[in-house]
């Protein structure tokens, strides 16, 4: 796929959920905008905004973390995590850092944009110059 298609895609998933996080938040009828209720507000559409590029960002470094790996080597590293932290431990901890991580998806994916565009303008450069051999 190609990265600005799933900047988009994943772009428009973040806005409608951050949206749906807002409405539900307006939608509770005892609602009242208060310090606490509006932190909280923030908290959740942060949350939701970031929690797709998080997951992506997470997968993309599990599959880099075991890509050398054999298949007895990544089994086992993996149950380990799952011990040491558990199924819950890892919802929890991806909850904390998906701002974090969020962010450090967006970031990478824009950088591999950016360069892929700069990659292609100077294949692109070098082919239209004449040069001596060119004839």
């Amino acid at each position: 796929m190609n990265k600005i298609n799933q900047l988009l895609i994943v772009l428009t998933i973040c806005i409608a959920l951050a949206g749906l996080a807002v409405l539900l938040c307006f939608f509770d009828p005892t609602f009242v905008p208060d310090v606490y209720r509006v932190t909280s507000m923030v908290i959740l559409v942060s949350w939701a905004f970031f929690i797709i590029p998080s997951m992506l960002f997470d997968a993309q470094l599990a599959i880099k973390y075991f890509e050398g790996k054999s298949t007895e080597q990544a089994f086992r590293d993996g149950a380990r995590i799952g011990v040491i932290v558990g199924f819950g431990g890892i919802l929890v901890l991806s909850l904390l850092v998906s701002p974090i991580t969020g962010i450090l998806w967006y970031i990478h994916t824009i950088k591999k944009i950016v360069l892929s565009k700069k990659n292609k303008n100077q294949y692109s450069g070098n082919s239209d110059e004449n040069d001596i051999f060119n004839t």
